[in-house]
């Protein structure tokens, strides 16, 4: 895994800034291509598959998304746990975990959901497209993570 001029990686999370907020971090991920990280603060806990959406005006500053969350306020999806007020990387693009809601097929687009979570993209809604699932999900909900390839639009 990258690593940054300061020595941070796509892992870090610091309750003090240690990069610019919208920084990209590439990182090669193997026969996956390329993932492209974004350091972000989030104004709310996200945990791992969690979709991030813009929280205001500030452009990498970041909550949980909602069903409501557009490709153009997607920053990204967590890999893992970023306290609320903490600093980290969110995947912004390439292959990683979603949380799914429960009704995720593989080979679907994949939108933004309620709670942080992704589902499959319905007719009219293609504004919120943020990446395409690889696997079904289980149809609990609970902790349903799958394989997907992200491209948000931060």
């Amino acid at each position: 895994m990258g690593f940054t001029g300061a020595g941070i990686s796509p892992t870090t999370v610091t309750t003090t800034q240690q990069a610019p907020l919208g920084f990209v971090l590439t990182v090669p991920d193997g026969d996956n291509g390329f993932q492209e990280w974004v350091y972000v603060k989030t104004s709310a806990e996200l945990t791992k598959g969690f979709a991030a959406e813009r929280a205001n005006t500030t452009p990498f500053i970041v909550g949980q998304g909602a069903a409501t969350t557009t490709r153009a306020s997607c920053v990204g999806v967590a890999q893992h746990t970023i306290a609320s007020g903490s600093y980290g990387f969110i995947l912004r693009k390439g292959v990683g975990s979603v949380l799914a809601d429960g009704s995720v097929t593989a080979g679907s687009d994949i939108t933004c959901a309620a709670s942080a979570k992704v589902t499959d993209m319905v007719d009219g809604f293609e504004e919120g497209v943020i990446g395409m699932s690889f696997a079904n999900d289980a149809g609990t909900g609970a902790t349903d993570f799958v394989s997907a390839i992200l491209d948000c639009g931060a």
